[in-house]
């Protein structure tokens, strides 16, 4: 982002519940995501990573506007998403885009590859002799040549199968993708392939990315800033190599502390997590139950401790 523009997506204290149990008097909800704040700047990887049930996929879903927001704001290109007219919308559907988890349950198996790169070009009205020269464009742009738009996904690999799920995301030329899990459900030796068809992705094209992600070395390899959130709340946030190289919260020390290690050979010196458990607590700090350095204090909720470009959710830093 260059001097003081605004930035491409900017949330606001954006919150979502779920209603998980409902009597005559009384509605019992659970927060999925819990008043959560974040940028992401024109040409920018935000990482957004935590553990299963952390919201970060509920937030992917918010952003995109695949589902209905309870409290804040989301603003594209400085317009609110959920307050748009229809013109408004579809130019922001066009500019906005997405790559699922698993391209076995995200590609149409009974299409070809070209005909799934091209139903977003039908969908937004190009016209058909531009169609062919974008479709290509973009399945070479994903690393695949033009042999492959007359396979059908299940002739293809998981790797393939993603980069046929990436030029489809990129075939209008959006400004922003939600990668959500691109490369959990793939092979090792092919995440890295597909880590790095990004990064040149977002080179290329200047495009945005919020990378969703439960693995902290993949989401450190690809992002500019971190996001760490635990339970829908944001504990920590900053530029990924200062979070890196000094985690401060507690929650981004343990997640560190379990990545396993390079090589067999280092095993035992990884860190155990701390097996501790304690009551959970209403109005205070959400990890408070985990935390291997809670005290008395915890039992209320943490102010966010800004601290040289950092955001911290915690009493003790």
């Amino acid at each position: 982002m260059e001097g003081n523009s605004p930035p491409l997506l900017k949330v606001e204290n954006l919150s979502k519940k779920y209603l998980i149990k409902k009597t005559l008097f009384h509605k019992e909800y659970f927060t999925a995501v819990d008043r959560v704040s974040f940028d992401i700047n024109y040409g920018e990887i935000l990482g957004v990573v935590g553990e299963s049930g952390s919201g970060k996929s509920t937030i992917g879903k918010l952003v995109l506007k695949l589902i209905q927001k309870d409290e804040g704001s989301i603003l594209f290109k400085g317009k609110d998403i959920y307050s748009m007219n229809r013109k408004e919308e579809k130019i922001f559907r066009k500019e906005s885009s997405v790559v699922f988890q698993d391209p076995r349950t995200s590609l149409n198996p009974r299409l070809t590859v070209y005909k799934i790169i091209e139903e977003p070009l039908i969908v937004h009205g190009v016209e058909r002799k531009e169609r062919e020269e974008r479709i290509i464009k973009a399945i070479n742009d994903a690393g695949l040549d033009e042999t492959f738009l007359s396979r059908y996904p299940s002739e293809l690999s998981g790797g393939q199968r993603q980069r046929v799920a990436i030029a489809r995301a990129i075939v209008l030329d959006p400004d922003l993708i939600v990668a959500d899990e691109p490369t959990s459900a793939l092979d090792v030796s092919v995440q890295l392939q597909i880590i790095k068809l990004l990064e040149k992705l977002k080179k290329q094209r200047n495009i945005s990315l919020m990378f969703i992600s439960h693995d902290l070395n993949v989401v450190g390899n690809i992002a500019d800033r971190i996001v760490v959130l635990y339970r829908g709340k944001i504990m920590e946030k900053g530029n990924t190599a200062d979070i890196i190289k000094n985690p401060k919260h507690p929650y981004t020390k343990i997640l560190f502390d379990s990545l396993p290690p390079d090589h067999p050979s280092h095993r035992k010196d990884l860190k155990k997590i701390p097996e501790i458990e304690r009551e959970d607590i209403k109005g205070g700090c959400l990890f408070y139950h985990r935390c291997p350095v809670a005290e008395d204090i915890c039992r209320k909720e943490p102010d966010i401790k800004k601290i040289n470009g950092r955001e911290v959710y915690c009493h003790f830093v």
